[in-house]
C-alpha cells in the first residue's frame, strides 16, 4: 500500500467504509482515517 498524506501531512491508518442514505437507498462511501483523527472522503 502506498503511503497517501492530506493537507496536514499526517499519514494515512486505514480506509474505512460509511453507510450514507441518499434518496431513500443505502450507499457506501470509502473514507480515509488518518493518524491526527480526521476523515477525508477517498478518491476511487
Amino acid at each position: 500500500m502506498s503511503v497517501r498524506y492530506n493537507e496536514n501531512h499526517p499519514q494515512l491508518v486505514k480506509v474505512v467504509y460509511s453507510q450514507v442514505k441518499v434518496n431513500g437507498k443505502i450507499e457506501l462511501v470509502l473514507l480515509e482515517l488518518y493518524t491526527d483523527g480526521s476523515l477525508k472522503r477517498s478518491i476511487g
